[in-house]
Order: C-alpha cells, then sequence, then structure tokens
C-alpha cells in the first residue's frame, strides 16, 4: 500500500473540509471520493460511490437547514485522518452562544486528491439533547424564520480554511434542487442500513 507525502493528505484535507464543510458544496464534495468509496455511517447506514454519497449528504443536510459544522481538530496517520467537528445551530436568541454536539471522523486518502473512505461516529442521544436544545430557546425567545435563514456566524477561532469568510452567505448546493430531505431511516431508498440489535 503506498503512504502519500503527509503534505498531500493534508492538503487534499483541508481542501475537503472547505469544499463540504464550510461552501457545503455537497456535490463537488461527493467528487472528492472515488469511484468505489464507501461513506459509513454508524447510524444512516453504508454509502459506496459518489453519486449515493451526494445523495444522502444533501438529504441529511436539506433535513436541518440551520446546522453547520464547525472544526475543532484533526490528525493525520499515514494515509489516515482523524477529525473532530461540532455539528451546531446559531442560537436563536440574540447574544447566546451556539448550540451543537460534537462527532468524529475517519478518513482513508486514496491520492489524487480523492478519499476511498469515511467512517461518522456521533453519540444519537447528544443529538437529540441538542436538537430539543434548540428548539427551547425557539421558543423561548427566537424568531420563528430562524431555522430556515441558514444563520452561519460562530465558527471560532480556527484556520482560515476551516470557515467563512465573515460576509459569506450560505447556499448549499441542496438549495432550489427539490431535494427530498431525510428525516428518518424510512426515507432512505439507497445505501445500506446498518443492522440493528
Amino acid at each position: 500500500m503506498t503512504v502519500f507525502p503527509r503534505d498531500e493528505v493534508e492538503q487534499a484535507f483541508q481542501n475537503y473540509f472547505t469544499v463540504g464543510i464550510v461552501n457545503e458544496d455537497w456535490v463537488a464534495w461527493s467528487q472528492l471520493f472515488t469511484d468505489d468509496a464507501t461513506y459509513h455511517d454508524h447510524f444512516w447506514g453504508t454509502f459506496v460511490g459518489p453519486k449515493e454519497i451526494e445523495q444522502f449528504l444533501e438529504g441529511t443536510m436539506s433535513a436541518a437547514p440551520q446546522v453547520y459544522s464547525a472544526y475543532h481538530w484533526h490528525n493525520i496517520d499515514g494515509n489516515r485522518v482523524v477529525y473532530q467537528i461540532v455539528n451546531q445551530a446559531d442560537s436563536p436568541v440574540a447574544g447566546e452562544p451556539p448550540i451543537g454536539f460534537r462527532s468524529l471522523q475517519v478518513l482513508t486518502y486514496a491520492g489524487d486528491g480523492k478519499f476511498s473512505s469515511e467512517e461518522d461516529w456521533w453519540v444519537l442521544y447528544d443529538m437529540v439533547r441538542f436538537r430539543n436544545r434548540w428548539l427551547e430557546a425557539l421558543d423561548r425567545g427566537g424568531d420563528p424564520h430562524f431555522a430556515q435563514g441558514m444563520s452561519r456566524q460562530n465558527w471560532g477561532d480556527v484556520p482560515a480554511w476551516a470557515k467563512a469568510d465573515p460576509s459569506h452567505e450560505a447556499a448549499p448546493s441542496w438549495v432550489g434542487k427539490g431535494v427530498t430531505p431525510i428525516l428518518s431511516l424510512k426515507d432512505i431508498t439507497f445505501g445500506t442500513r446498518t443492522p440493528r440489535a
């Protein structure tokens, strides 16, 4: 197996992060995976190849337009990149900090700026608690239209490639395309579901 230079892996990861997580261009982001890449989310299932990965990301992201991901850290070991993000939403109540929960991702770099796999790990309880806290803030005094506004104001003190420019207006690739939001497992008609105990 070829072990790629660390600088090449680092550059590919930064590009991956900017294209998908910052700019939310899930179509271009899915093309950063090899044709036979596997994307495994421990809750949603496994998706193979750029087309299924794109369909999965646009479906899940469009289901919660107020949510975006802030960089926390990453580490490189050979062809493997492990990184952590905070899946978060700006608070509907002015002056309050964002509300979020962390997830861990493991990428395998395959060369030519592409990745052959990703694994996503997050805790369902944390996600449910995040959702409930955000809805409580909305009820407590937030603008009822805030959820559709796609506010992206709290990237944190992170490298320039890991956050949007202050003048950036969110325009995820799923906007205006008639993408069907994925709200539950029954909404997914592609990929392979993770067996349940």
